[in-house]
Formats: structure tokens, sequence, C-alpha cells
């Protein structure tokens, strides 16, 4: 029975090029680009050989640096040392025939083993080069060369384990050029790494004469409810052969260098392999290197196998959100935005690069990102109208990104893909989490008014013929508007000059100019930036007029500015200047007036969207989104790197019935095996599930800040909003709670606004103190499904002014986006909660919940097998063949002796009888 331990190189990513990475047994040390030769410690002698006197005097100390030696004196005269220059050693001559040279000390070679040396040169030998390996300081090994040849080679037997390689050069006439230096084992004693069976840099293992490698298969632990086990192997050792030390680049010899080439064994880095056994392939995933042992002279290298699904998790496990790069979506916080994320076309800052998961690269729009109305601080009141007045835009709008995006974020970073019918579903790419800057967190960090004027009268301003002159409003309104430092704005020099990034400006402007009696001519007024680091201005808003002499002298010029995000330094000012005569601003019987609001700042980073969700962990993610729809994840036959992720229901749960009483083959009835003849049925034994639970609780992360759940929590005699209390009601000899816990998420319990606005529901998140007031607090990630664009006929909302251009300035909005954990609001008999259990929802919802949900959906068919008085283990001594093995999938069926089994674990091991847990299924 033959067994293949199958290795791909750890850069393989499908298709690998073996010429395409340096080979792993690459002895020599930076001898592509020779980088750093120049400053290296040099040996200057006057000996007749010189090469013998640098190992002697100044030997290579340290393993993998270069060295260099040159001859100096009588009576061989001056040879300067050698040198790099475009990435080639130089070595160079005088008249006397003096030496020159560089040396590195060599390790890990096998003693008794064949090295090729390889030395490609771009300029004739025209003098002696010679090649020397030197076992301390006795020389094992010389060759020189002549030749005028564009490559030299040599071949020698590696004496020790530690050598010292030197190249010497001697002319009269030419210097030489060498372009790389290679040593390598020699093909004619080295192990074929390449087999004629694989392709791809495949390499198979050496193994110890008849070392069985035990595997431990499984898909699913059916009966823990929680967790989903995974394939591997237990522990076991590799020789350290010389096929095996080049495969681990001699991990076990501690002062190994490669730092020049990079080919060291990453034991941090996750190895593809395949075990065969006769041909059939047994498992598919990867090797981890534990550790190397060096039990009395004899190396090993201990390994163990382990899946995909384990490999995505030891991937992911110390890694957090905070490690996604979310600077694609960067966008400005301004109302005009958050409407057309309603839509899926948020505006961002820059194109899409391509392959983004938001959108197709170049597009400067996504639809992954999106703002819906959530009651994040519960600050909200009436007006004279009884409508809503929004505070600020964060009360409400916060940022949501699809969890699609998310997953394909996640896994394109670990180097795994995914396919799953479900994540391509039509309702879980309507499903979103909450990106909540968490409390004191928001794009605005201040936000001031202020208000100037001019008196009646004034004759500060006043426009020359044909030149600019800055606008004063040199009073203030009244001390309540003084200007704030943060504003910027001087009034004796009637200019804003921007404190802080992304600083946003909505000006508005009131004047009248008095002109003088018999002028006539034309008035420009306008609004303009200039750009501190260019120097380049904008105009942002202007207006002009042109005066007949039957026009009145009068003329009012209202002007209001939206300037895009200014930047420290940048100034922002209003201007005018007349045509062909002198004005005087100001109306001696009217009084202008300046207003702006200044905020800062309205841009959405990739950072601010990492304030508090940063803190999320990915496979926390991942796993709590498998728990809640009971997900399965499958090895890809056709791909390793690949996961098929499914709930377990499409998986497991199949229809046996073919319709056909004339059909009743195992094929039809979906039975994939029959083993009946495999074991020993004459001492087979069926247990009950008795490890059961009475009771399974479902449910999500509890949020103790978030009122309106604690509220709800305390009206319902502690029942937890969307959850579930299974009961195994009739198996009462079980006892014991297990629970279920979607983590990291929390429920979110959506309401109305307010209760007169039966139409205006949204989730509720936010925290409320003793004192009666609320706020907004760091709430755990809560799961949205995206009910779409909503037209409110109870109320309008206003919209405060906040980052908000002339563009987007609706006092009153009557429609927003609505996110809630329910399919369609109102509900109809089809749809579906995102929560786990039915129950009382909030006026004026319906009473009660949809009854597809979570658990119904993805939970209820794995507990309708589990909790079955038919459903029995049995675990039996089953002589199963590697064809068995590979053939065998953990969702089949398996026949023996007239039942249908479901397998629930295989300990397999070579040459023994497997022992094979099995589940009775109805």
């Amino acid at each position: 029975m033959s067994t293949q331990l199958i290795l791909y190189p750890q850069n393989y990513k499908g298709q690998y090029n073996f010429t395409s990475t340096p080979s792993p047994d690459e002895f020599i040390v930076n001898g592509i680009n020779f980088t750093g030769l120049n400053s290296t410690t040099s040996y200057d002698t006057t000996d007749n050989y010189p090469s013998e006197s640098a190992i002697l005097n100044s030997p290579a100390a340290a393993l993998g640096n270069w060295y260099r030696y040159t001859t100096t004196g009588a009576p061989w005269g001056i040879v300067p040392l050698p040198t790099v220059a475009g990435g080639n050693v130089i070595f160079l001559y005088n008249a006397t025939e003096g030496h020159t040279g560089i040396y590195q000390q060599l390790s890990g070679l096998t003693v008794g083993a064949m090295y090729d040396v390889i030395i490609n040169i771009s300029t004739p030998v025209v003098g002696l080069l010679t090649i020397e390996f030197y076992s301390g300081t006795v020389i094992q090994y010389n060759q020189q060369f002549s030749s005028n040849v564009s490559q030299i080679g040599a071949t020698f037997t590696a004496q020790s384990t530690n050598l010292t390689f030197l190249l010497d050069y001697s002319s009269t006439t030419a210097a030489v050029e060498v372009v790389d230096i290679s040593i390598k084992g020699s093909p004619a004693d080295t192990p074929n790494l390449i087999y004629t069976d694989l392709n791809d840099g495949q390499v198979i293992c050496d193994l110890y004469q008849e070392e069985d490698i035990p595997l431990s298969l499984s898909i699913d632990d059916f009966k823990n409810v929680a967790e989903q086990v995974k394939s591997y192997s237990k522990d076991f050792n590799l020789p350290a052969t010389k096929r095996n030390n080049q495969i681990f680049n001699n991990m076990f010899e501690v002062t190994r260098v490669d730092s020049d080439r990079g080919i060291i064994f990453n034991p941090y880095r996750k190895t593809q392999c395949v075990l065969k056994e006769d041909g059939f392939i047994l498992f598919e995933g990867y090797l981890r290197l534990i550790d190397v042992k060096d039990q009395d002279g004899e190396i090993s290298y201990n390994v163990n196998l382990y899946s995909d699904v384990l490999a995505l998790a030891d991937i992911l496990k110390d890694k957090t959100f905070a490690e996604l790069d979310f600077a694609e979506l960067e966008h400005n916080y301004t109302f005009s935005n958050i409407r057309e994320s309603w839509q899926g076309i948020l505006g961002l800052i820059n194109p899409l690069p391509v392959g983004s998961f938001a959108g197709t690269g170049g597009a400067s729009v996504t639809g992954v990102l999106k703002y819906p109305f959530i009651d994040w601080n519960h600050q909200f009141y009436p007006d004279a109208s009884g409508n809503p007045v929004m505070t600020t835009l964060e009360s409400a709008f916060r940022p949501c990104i699809k969890l699609k995006y998310l997953i394909n974020k996640i896994f394109a970073a670990s180097g795994f893909n995914w396919t799953s019918t479900f994540f391509d579903s039509v309702d879980f790419g309507k499903l979103y989490m909450d990106f909540n800057w968490g409390a004191g967190n928001s794009p605005v960090s201040f936000e001031t008014a202020g208000y100037s004027t001019t008196a009646e009268g004034d004759a500060n301003n006043w426009a020359g013929n044909g030149t600019w002159t800055t606008l004063l409003f040199p009073h203030d309104f009244s001390p309540a508007w003084d200007w704030s430092t943060e504003s910027g704005y001087d009034e004796s020099t009637g200019v804003f000059t921007v404190v802080q990034d992304n600083t946003t400006h909505a000006i508005a402007t009131s004047i009248e100019i008095n002109f003088t009696i018999g002028t006539v001519g034309t008035v420009w007024v306008e609004w303009v930036s200039v750009d501190v680091a260019t120097g380049i201005e904008t105009v942002h808003a202007s207006d002009d007029w042109t005066r007949t002499a039957s026009d009145s002298l009068y003329h009012h010029f209202g002007i209001n500015a939206y300037p895009p995000p200014l930047n420290t330094g940048d100034t922002l000012y209003p201007r005018f200047k007349a045509n062909g005569f002198q004005i005087v601003k100001q109306n001696q019987q009217e009084t202008g007036l300046l207003s702006a609001n200044v905020s800062s700042s309205l841009f959405t980073t990739g950072t601010l969207l990492q304030t508090l969700r940063g803190e999320l962990g990915q496979w926390d993610f991942l796993k709590g989104i498998m728990t809640m729809f009971n997900l399965v994840s499958l090895v890809d036959e056709t791909d390793p790197n690949n996961i098929l992720i499914e709930p377990y229901s499409d998986i497991f749960i199949n229809n046996t019935n073919s319709g056909n009483t004339g059909n009743l083959t195992l094929a039809a009835r979906s039975i994939q095996h029959d083993w009946t003849e495999k074991v020993d049925v004459s001492e087979m034994e069926l247990k009950p599930l008795t490890d059961l639970n009475k009771s399974t609780v479902f449910k999500f992360v509890e949020d103790d800040d978030d009122y309106v759940f604690s509220n709800y929590k305390n009206s319902t005699s502690g029942h937890l909003y969307g959850s579930l209390i299974w009961n195994a009601d009739g198996f009462t000899i079980l006892d014991g709670v297990e629970e279920i816990i979607a983590e990291p998420f929390a429920a979110t319990v959506s309401k109305p606004l307010m209760t007169q606005y039966t139409d205006f529901i949204v989730p509720a998140i936010y925290a409320k103190s003793e004192d009666g007031s609320c706020d907004g607090f760091d709430n755990s990630p809560r799961i949205f499904y995206d009910n779409g664009v909503k037209t409110l006929a109870s109320c309008t909302y206003s919209v405060p002014s906040q980052n908000c251009p002339a563009s987007c300035n609706v006092p009153f909005e009557d429609e927003f986006l609505q996110f809630s954990h329910l399919s369609d609001i109102p509900t109809t008999t089809t749809s579906s909660d995102f929560v786990f259990g039915a129950q009382q929802l909030l006026f004026p919802l319906p009473t009660t919940s949809p009854t597809d949900n979570l658990f119904s959906l993805y939970w209820q068919p794995y507990f309708s097998e589990l909790y079955n008085a038919n459903t029995r283990t049995m675990t039996l001594k089953v002589n199963l063949s590697p064809t068995d093995v590979a053939n065998f999938k953990f969702y089949d069926v398996v026949f023996i002796k007239n039942r249908s089994f479901r397998v629930n674990k295989i300990d397999y091991k070579p040459n023994d009888l497997a022992t094979v847990e099995f589940i009775l299924i109805t």
C-alpha cells in the first residue's frame, strides 16, 4: 500500500511556474545583486597566496555575509577591491597579476552530497578565475578557469556541513564582470523533486518506512449543535532526508539565512497539501510545521494536516476589522449623499479601483454603504406643527455596510475564496451591518455659526474702476453671534481662513449697492476661495448687474455660497468690482448682512468607519453569520482554496423518497453507499443520543445599555427580543440547557420614532440615563434588512442645514430609508424575520411576528433529525479501502442492513479497520 504526502509551493495560487521563483535549494546568499558588497569587510595583503591568507587572518565569521580581499603591494602590486556596479561584481586587475576576490561561509550542506557551482559572467575571462572551498582554514577543493565563455561551472562533494566558498581573480590585461553566483545540490546526487505525474511545482515528501498517517475525518458534528468539526490528522514525523531538507529549507539549521532570495520555508504561512493512498486522494488541505526534533542526532520534522475551514479560522482568529481597508468607501457626509445612498448610488471621493467588491472599477458611486434612518440617540422633538425635528444629521444617519461586501473583503485578504448560493441570494444581498462610529465619534468635529453686518451708510467698502475689492462686514450682529475661533472669520479683513481640514461653509450674503447719480456700467459680486498649496482661485457663487441711465440708483445682491470642503490654510472671501466708475457699496438706508454656518469634517474616511467596528474580530463576524443561518462549510473538490458555504438543510436534508414505487434502488432513494458487507453486523449496537439537552436557547448578545431592548425585556417577564427557547418536551429523561448565541451580533427592536408617527418605523438603538436624557452608546453590531425607501404619511421631518449645500437644502423631508429585522413592513404571510423566534412586535406592527424566522428556516430541520426517537448513534469497525474514503462525501447516506445512516466521523488509519460513528436517520 503506497502513501504519498504531496506539498505545493507556499506561494501557490492555482498555477505555478517553477522558473518564476528561486529554487528552494540555493545555498549562496545574496548571489544575484550582491547588495551591500561595496561596504563589506575587506582584507588587504601582500602575501603570495592572498586567498589562503584572507581565510586564515580574516575568516568569514558571519554566515551568509560577503567578504572581500585584494593585494596591496610587492610583489604583486596594488589591485582595487571588487566592487558592485549595476548589480554585477567587477573584479579589477594590475600589470603584475595581483589577486582580488570575494568569499562567503555556507551552511546546511550534507556531508558526502554533490553540489553544482554556476557562475554567469558578462565579460570574457582573460586572466585566471579560481573557485575554492575551505573547511575551516583547510582548502578542500579548487578549480581554475581561463576560457572565454559566458558561464563557468564546477561540481564538488561537501566534506563538511559548513564550508567557505571563495572566488579569486587575477589578470594583467582585463577585468571580469560576474553577473551572479549559484550553488545548488547536483541533479546527479539530489533526489528529483519534480515527478512525471505532478505539476505546478508539487513535491513529494519522504516518509518513514511503513509509516501510516492517521486521519480524523468529519464535516459536521451532528451531536454538537453549535460547532462544525473539521478533518485533521494527528501530528506525525517526517525524516530529515535530503529531499525533506530541501522542501523545508533546512529548518533545523538555526544559522540558515536566505533573506536575499526570500526562499526560506515559512512555518507561519499555510502550505497546501494532498495525501494519497494507492493513487486515491484521501485528504486535501494544509500542512502545519509544528516543530523540528533532534533526538540523539536523528532530526525529524513534526507536522500535522488540517482542513480548509480550520485554516481559515487560524488565519482570521487574530485579525480585526481594523486590518480591512475601507478607503475606497470614503465619501462626503452630506444629506445629498445620504439621500443618494438610499438608491444605491452613494457618491465617492475617488473612483473605485479595478477588482473592487463595492462596484465596477472606475465607478464613482456604490450601493454597499447606505444611510438608513435609525434612532441613534432619541434626541428628536416635535416642532409647532407636530413634525419631528432632527438636531444633527448623525442623530439619524450613520453608515451601514452590506454583509456580502464584508465577507468578500475578509476572504480576499485571507487567500481563500467562497462559493455560496445562499450568499448570492436576493435576501442575503439585502442584509447590512451597522458601522456606528461609537459614542462621541462623528464626521462632524465642530459646527458653528456667525453673523456680521455693515452699518447704515457705512462707507468702508469702495469698488474702484476694474479693481476687485474684498467686501467687509465689520460689525457683530449681536454678542450672541460672535464668530468662534473655529470659523476662521476675521471681520477686519473679511476673510475666512480655514483652521481644520474638510471644513465646509454654508454662506448667505445680502447687500444693496448705492450708485452715484449719473453713473452707468456693470458691477460684479462673488465668493472666491484660494488654495493655500497652489494659489489657485475658485469662484463658488457670483452675481452681476448692469445699470442704465434710467435704472434705480440702488440694486440688491443676494448671494449664497456652498463651496466644497476646504483644507487648513485655504481662504474664502466675498469681493466685488465695478466697470467704468467707482461705487460705494452700502445703501445709505440699508444694513448689509453676512451669515455663515461652518462645520468640519463632512468627510467620512475609512478610519472613521473603524472607530468602533475596527475592534470586531473577522472570524467572530463570520462565525456569527454562520451561527445565525446554521451554515455548513464544505471542501470544494475542484479547488481546496475554495470553501462551499450553504445552510445545513441544503447540505444534509435530502428527499429520500423517489416517488416511484417501481424504482426502489439505493440511488433512487438518495443512498450513495452500501457498506453492509464491510462491517460485522452481528455486533451492531445502537445507542440513543442520551447526551442531548432538555432546552436550547437561541439568542443574540445583550447590550446592557440598549434602553428599548431592556425595556422590552422587563415588560415581557425577561423575554429577550429576537430569542427562542426550544424545549424537547417529549424527551422526559433529558436535562440541561444549551445556549446558541449569534455572537457578536445584538438584536434590534424596531418601533415608531415617536408614538404619533405610526408609519415612521425605525430601529431604536440608544441609551437612557437616570435623569431621563437619551444618548448614543458603543453598541454591539446589528444586522438589518433593507426594506427600501418609504414615504411618510404621518409627518415630515426637518433636515438640519449641517453639511448641506444648496442642492440638498430641503428643510422638510417626507421619505426615509427603512432598515429592520423584517423583510417587509407591514408584514405579509410570506415575510421573513431575521431573528430566532416569533414574538410580539411593538405597535403598530402586527401583534405576532412572521413564523419564517432563523430557527424555522435554518435550524428546525436539524433539530427535527437530532431530537427524533428513531435517531441513534452507532460506532463500528469498518473495513474501508482508500477507494471508499476517496469517494465518500459526508453528506452522503450510507446503507447498512436495510437501514440508512449518516456518517458523523471517521477515524481512518491505513492497514487497519476504520472506526466510524454513524447516525441512524429516519
